[in-house]
């Protein structure tokens, strides 16, 4: 029912995640290091291996927090951030979400989910001239190889809050707090079943 509402979407979808694949899978010299796919999973989507594609608990708690505290929040799984980058599409409206949803849900039938983080981290955009995982690494002149948590959680919180040409003061301070609460919740997250879809089990110490 998905692939049929969609299909033209897909068709370029699929042939972008098949590609994005093969080079995943050729340069493991520039995938982002487990440590950072963490740090992403206890940040953007911490439930990311317990769901399928869309988190309804998310969307619950986002409606809630819309009718009482006229609060607005996202709740993008990875799966369907994955598919905001390859597909350029960033309007706020409805029917982009519910599309969004529908193509992240044809994701998983043809690439692994323990393999997804990865995926979105060497495409998403980290800041000005930081288009992917390499040009973050090259411009912020960090070692894919030998990543520390500090490194890690400095690209990851980008996400977020992603860096301009010109560093601004407050920018900064965002990045810096959101490391932090990274950090956090990653020590929580060490101590239950949040990673266990990652290829090697994490320590408790590697976070």
């Amino acid at each position: 029912m998905c692939r049929r509402l969609v299909h033209k979407e897909w068709t370029t979808l699929c042939e972008q995640l098949i590609s994005l694949y093969h080079i995943h899978e050729r340069d493991s010299g520039a995938c982002p290091p487990r440590i950072m796919q963490a740090f992403l999973i206890s940040g953007e989507d911490h439930r990311f291996f317990n769901h399928c594609v869309v988190d309804l608990i998310a969307i619950a708690r986002i409606v809630w927090r819309r009718c009482v505290h006229w609060k607005t929040e996202g709740a993008s799984t990875i799966e369907m951030q994955l598919v905001r980058v390859l597909t350029g599409r960033y309007e706020r409206s409805l029917l982009r979400k519910l599309r969004e949803a529908a193509l992240a849900t044809l994701v998983s039938e043809i690439l692994p989910k323990s393999e997804l983080p990865a995926l979105y981290l060497r495409v998403a955009y980290y800041g000005w001239h930081m288009n992917g995982f390499t040009e973050a690494c090259r411009q912020l002149n960090l070692n894919p190889l030998s990543m520390s948590r500090q490194d890690a959680t400095g690209l990851v919180a980008r996400l977020k809050y992603p860096e301009p040409r010109v560093m601004p003061p407050r920018r900064g301070e965002q990045i810096g707090i959101r490391q932090q609460h990274l950090l956090f919740l990653a020590n929580k997250h060490a101590k239950s079943n949040t990673y266990r879809g990652l290829r090697r089990i994490l320590d408790y110490e590697t976070i």
